[in-house]
């Protein structure tokens, strides 16, 4: 098979879409040596390492800007394709080009304009509500990232259960503690003191990151060695919550920081010491077992996707009240045996969700697809 893999609205910026595809990409030139993969890219360089390996082939675009991306990809995706000439286009995150009509699989991560539409424009939940929907009913195969997932498409878009697939994100192997230096720890503490709090994602309404940010000044006062550390850059509908987080008495220990490579989120993560996880809503929640293999505790809402992706090696909490939030923050960071409970309950969770697993199962839904086209 000749498999064309997009990757161009992915790309705009980093996220939990963008890095468990990564994952799937090395997963797939690990397991797979039978098929041609095309990767569609606008950021060549970020894929070199897996550019030697003869079956996965580079296809660069070059981008103007990235201003406009949604309708660019609309109107360059369908010339590039026809000379790609794949046998089976999967586009991983977004909605696919109208002017494809071969064989498609595509995954949806999850609905949550539906759930929490603040955190969206009215640009993008338009580009959600129909190119997204029409691009899921057109498609051979659906895959989604969590059982949450697959509830949304067959209660909000009637999706018929037979075309979707449940298969669970993977972990990027390229975040691990083993290249973590003495001097970056001491940097970290330098920076954060000797204990933070993390929160791995973008601040945007979904992420309760309001509640977050109300039990860390609980907490502020009773603790103050505690630090707060917000990874993720500041994502659409932010505006109240960087108000609070200006206004909070310990704003000074609250550190916003922004994107990361993966060499850095590695280091924050392996030395946080409790990283919280308070969202409302989630397709999957990839920071969970991020948190899981660097070896550091987490602290989680009752939300659906996260139980199923997390199970019981967390600490589940009401995050609509700061004050338990805090008080379950608190007793992790109190515990040492709670501690080191969760730490071993995590590396032996985590290790269900590999790269390998994940390019095996999605190596039968391109067959199924092609398949299916010619049932058709």
């Amino acid at each position: 098979m000749r498999i064309a893999i997009d990757l161009l609205i992915a790309e705009k910026e980093p996220g939990g879409m963008l890095f468990s595809t990564r994952a799937l990409l090395d997963g797939l030139a690990s397991i797979d040596q039978k098929n041609d993969y095309y990767i569609i890219t606008a950021r060549p360089k970020e894929y070199k390492a897996l550019a030697q390996i003869p079956a996965m082939h580079i296809y660069a675009v070059k981008l103007i800007s990235w201003r406009g991306i949604l309708i660019q990809h609309q109107l360059m995706l369908p010339e590039i394709l026809r000379k790609i000439r794949p046998d089976v286009l999967h586009v991983p995150a977004f909605a696919a080009p109208i002017g494809w009509h071969g064989p498609l699989v595509i995954t949806v991560h999850d609905l949550a304009f539906k759930h929490v539409p603040e955190q969206s424009s009215l640009y993008s939940r338009f580009y959600w509500n129909y190119l997204l929907r029409e691009s899921v009913h057109r498609a051979q195969r659906v895959i989604t990232i969590s059982e949450q997932t697959k509830h949304e498409l067959t209660s909000f878009w009637d999706v018929k259960e037979e075309h979707i697939t449940i298969i669970h994100n993977a972990l990027r192997l390229s975040l691990t503690r083993n290249s973590i230096t003495s001097a970056q720890q001491q940097k970290l503490h330098k920076t954060y003191g000797p204990r933070y709090l993390l929160h791995v994602g973008r601040i945007m309404p979904r992420k309760n990151i309001e509640k977050l940010v109300e039990a860390f000044d609980l907490l502020g006062g009773e603790l103050p060695d505690l630090h707060l550390v917000l990874t993720g850059g500041a994502g659409y509908g932010s505006h109240d919550v960087l108000q609070q987080i200006e206004h909070s008495p310990y704003h000074e220990r609250i550190h916003q920081v922004g994107w990361v490579t993966d060499e850095e989120l590695s280091a924050l993560y392996a030395m946080a010491s409790v990283v919280v996880f308070p969202s409302k809503h989630e397709g999957f929640g990839l920071p969970l077992l991020e948190a899981m293999a660097l070896e550091t505790p987490v602290v989680a809402s009752y939300e659906a996707a996260s139980q199923e992706i997390a199970g019981d090696a967390v600490v589940r909490t009401d995050c609509t009240q700061a004050s338990t939030l805090a008080a379950s923050i608190r007793e992790v960071l109190s515990d040492p045996a709670l501690h080191q409970q969760l730490v071993a309950a995590g590396k032996l969770h985590v290790q269900a969700f590999t790269s390998e697993a994940a390019a095996r199962a999605t190596v039968q839904e391109y067959e199924a697809a092609i398949k299916t086209k010619v049932l058709r």
